[in-house]
Parts: C-alpha cells; structure tokens; sequence
C-alpha cells in the first residue's frame, strides 16, 4: 500500500467522523424544531435526493478530471454546509441546510475510493477506517448532545471535515491521470453492476425507514440520549474489526448475498426486543452484515470496472436512492400505523426480497458467463 493511500484511510475516517457526527440526532434535532412524524421522513429523504444526485455527477467527473480535485472540492463545500447547520432555528432553515450537506457530501466517496484503490490500497482497510470515524461519531454524538447540545454536532463535523482536507491538501499527491469518459447515463455500468445497485437500493430503503425513526423508537424502549449514541457504536466497532481483518480475504460476490440476508433478519429482530439493551447483539450482528454488503460491493465495483470513480460513485447513488424512498415509506407507515415496529417488518420484506433479486441475477450473470465459454 503507496503512502497516498494510507493517508487516504486517515481522510476517510475523518470525513465519515464528519458526516455521522449528527445524523443519528438530525430527527430529535427536527422535532425539537416542531417538525411533523411526517416532516421528519421529508428531511431525510430531501437531504438524500441530493446526495443521490451529487454522488450521481461526481463520480463521473472524477473519472474525467481526477479524483484528487473532485476530494477538495468535496471537502470544502462540506466545511461551510455544516458550519451553517449550527445557526438552524427552525424546520425551514434545517431542511435548507440538510439540502446543502446532502449536496457537499456526495461529491468526494467516489473519488476518494478510487484514489486509494488506484494507489494499491485494501478496500476493507478503507472501509474499516471509515467505520472507525463512525464509531467514534456515534460515541461523541450523545456526549455532545448531553453537555453542549444538539447544534454543536454541526460544529463538530465542520471541524472534522477540515482535518480532512488539511491531510488531503499536504498528504495527496496530484495522480497522473488519464481521462476516462463516461456518459451522462452510465447504462453499461449500470448494467454490468445492476444486481449490486438494485440489492443496495432496496436494502437500504427498508433500513432508512427505520434510521429515520430510530432515535424516536430508542427513546420510546427507555434509552436516553448517552445510550442513542452508545448503542450504534457496537455497529461500527464490529464493523471496523470485520472491515479490517476479514473482508480483504473473502469474496465479495459472497459477502454480498451474506450482507442482505443477515440485513432482513436483524430489521425483523428490532421489533421484538423488550427494552433498549436488547438492542445490543442485534447491532453488533448489524456490524457484520453492512462490512459484509458493503465493502462486498466496493470491492467488487473497483475490481470489475475501468470507471472506477463512477461505479464507486453508483453504490453511494444506489444508497441515497433507498434513503430517499425508505424515510418517505417509513413516515407513511408511522402516520397510518402509529408504530415504529411496522416499518421494521416492511424493512425485513424488502431486504429478504432484495437478497433472492441478487441470488437470481448471481445465476444469471454465471449462466451468460458459462454460454460465452461454450
């Protein structure tokens, strides 16, 4: 592994530290603004539609300029949208501002992914040092919000952000770079990819629909706010473990199909847990299930295609897809249902069904590949 792409590993920690710093308490944040059940599940499919489209266009560019301008840039927008976050005084101005994060922050994963491939880095090294940011986010988020309050979080990530490009700015090197040109509707990536994509789209729609709500449901099974912030660390600790000692070794097809169906029983487990404790091994099983869909997917996109940038680009595409639909779905269920458990047997349907979808496009893609041979 280059030194780049050591450094690279540092900058996504620091930048994924960013980002789930306040995401857990945007919710609490948004009801103690006055926000709706319903106006909640709107902030957080808004923030993602436009994480969608930044991820979406970005990837693209990186693969056609180089990714260590697209990771500045990205960088530097996401300082300023989430230093505007602390000024927040009403639902208004923090949809406002969730527009601009969502914006800022898709435009830097895919690029930093291929800069770190490209320089003979471990996609489950990157992966896991991403974990460890936000494990320590999910650790600091409730003591932030117990003693400071929940404005400082926005702060915080500013603060994070800029670490990160200090490392970028001193630490990356300006690649040799030859353009690779890809249209503005990526169909052959897409298609080569699209039992990945599909799968991550419907499973992350079912788990949003329950992260939307989740610091609501924490709080309504007894949790307060050090133990919202604690529980999901036992997610990201395990995953930094996974991440680090064991997906470099295994096969990302695998891993894949592991991930979404692991997914789909944990979301049915959430709903019968007695009291917030419980809620421990099935975040730590959570832990192996997202190491193993995701970094199974980005290995299996970088090592499979030239468009590197964009492919990578398409798995955070896909991610925010499901973040737009599952908080929007999450927020019907709960008005019409007015249960946070409803939303966690929708999420293990979806997931289940995502899981059979990749096991009949795995079959397919190995039966084209075999009729080739003959």
């Amino acid at each position: 592994m280059k030194k780049e792409a050591k450094i690279g590993l540092i900058i996504q920690l620091f930048a994924n530290l960013a980002v789930f710093t306040p995401q857990l308490f945007i919710p609490q944040l948004a009801e103690k603004l006055y926000a709706t059940q319903f106006q909640i599940g709107i902030l957080v499919a808004v923030f993602s539609l436009f994480l969608f489209v930044s991820s979406y266009l970005s990837g693209r560019i990186a693969d056609r300029i180089g990714r260590r301008k697209i990771i500045i840039i990205g960088l530097a927008t996401s300082i300023f949208s989430y230093a505007l976050g602390y000024f927040t005084m009403n639902y208004r101005e923090l949809l406002f501002v969730r527009i601009l994060q969502g914006s800022t922050i898709g435009i830097y994963p895919g690029a930093l992914a291929a800069y770190v491939y490209e320089n003979k880095g471990k996609m489950g090294k990157f992966s896991s040092f991403g974990a460890i940011g936000s494990a320590i986010s999910q650790y600091i988020s409730g003591i932030i919000v117990t003693f400071l309050g929940l404005h400082w979080l926005f702060i915080v990530s500013s603060l994070s952000f800029l670490t990160s490009l200090i490392f970028v700015l001193y630490g990356l090197k300006e690649e040799e770079y030859k353009p690779v040109y890809v249209s503005l509707l990526p169909v052959n990536v897409i298609k080569r990819n699209k039992g990945i994509y599909v799968s991550i789209f419907l499973r992350h729609t079912g788990a949003t629909g329950i992260w939307a709500f989740w610091v609501l449901y924490l709080g309504q099974i007894g949790a307060n706010n050090y133990w919202k912030g604690i529980l999901f660390t036992f997610n990201y600790v395990t995953q930094v473990l996974v991440m680090y000692f064991v997906m470099d070794k295994i096969s990302g097809k695998k891993s894949v199909g592991w991930g979404l169906l692991l997914s789909s029983l944990i979301f049915l487990s959430f709903a019968f847990v007695p009291n917030y404790l419980w809620i421990i091994l099935p975040m730590i099983a959570t832990g192996f299930a997202w190491s193993f869909l995701y970094t199974g997917a980005l290995k299996e996109v970088t090592e499979n295609n030239k468009e590197r940038a964009t492919a990578s680009g398409l798995i955070q595409s896909s991610i925010s897809l499901g973040s737009i639909f599952g908080p929007l779905i999450g927020g019907v269920i709960v008005t019409l249902t007015h249960s946070y458990k409803s939303i966690m047997y929708f999420a293990f349907l979806i997931t289940f069904i995502a899981y059979v979808y990749y096991l009949l496009q795995e079959k397919l893609s190995a039966k084209h590949s075999n009729d080739l041979q003959t």
